[in-house]
């Protein structure tokens, strides 16, 4: 009998722990990015924080930047996946699907620090590669945002869509990263409350024009 392609350690295959060992770097990198931030942090900081060798983060990834533009995704895929999850809980309206996007995302924040200091800090110019992710990112909540508005009629149609949806994702962020600096000062539901007053104004200003 041929032996098995893979050798298995405790039932998982050597494909799934390295697969947990990925992981336990993205929670590492992430926990320490929230503590001390990218430019202070080390691979043997961070593989001392997942428990694991310098030579189990090499088969992950290439270097420091490549485990930050690791956590940095899959900080946006969750928030992003969250505002999706909220949004199709309420009816099909526009004012409460924007409120439920906009509570998610705010609640994301204040949930997972960490998390906002990657996406609102960490990432800011270390390099063109992060830069990129960090303007992608831009679009992937613009784009959510411009599903929002498609169906409805009484838009205004001389609007650029793509340019209006991209300011309103830099009026989120803005909005975020205060208030994650201001240490949460205000309740979150004031803080959806205020940010919905620039949402409702827009959509208010486009079934004008």
């Amino acid at each position: 009998m041929s032996e098995p392609a893979t050798r298995r350690y405790r039932g998982a295959s050597a494909e799934q722990r390295q697969l947990e060992r990925r992981a336990k770097l993205l929670d590492a990198g992430l926990k320490v990015y929230g503590d001390i931030g990218y430019h202070a942090a080390t691979v043997r900081g961070i593989c001392h924080e997942a428990g694991l060798t310098e030579r189990y983060f090499y088969e992950s990834f290439a270097n420091s930047e490549d485990l930050l533009c690791a956590v940095y995704e899959q900080v946006i895929a969750t928030q992003r996946e969250r505002m999706v999850a909220a949004i199709a809980t309420v009816a099909p309206d526009h004012a409460a699907m924007i409120r439920a996007g906009l509570t998610a995302f705010l609640a994301f924040v204040q949930e997972s620090p960490a998390s906002a200091r990657v996406q609102f800090l960490e990432v800011l110019g270390v390099s063109p590669r992060v830069d990129q992710l960090y303007r992608r990112a831009i679009e992937t909540f613009a784009q959510l945002l411009r599903g929002l508005s498609e169906g409805n009629s009484t838009l205004a149609r001389n609007v650029d869509m793509d340019t209006l949806s991209v300011g309103l994702v830099g009026a989120m962020v803005g909005i975020g990263s205060r208030w994650m600096l201001s240490g949460f000062a205000q309740p979150l539901d004031d803080v959806v409350t205020t940010s919905h007053i620039i949402f409702s104004g827009v959509m208010e200003q486009l079934q004008r024009t």
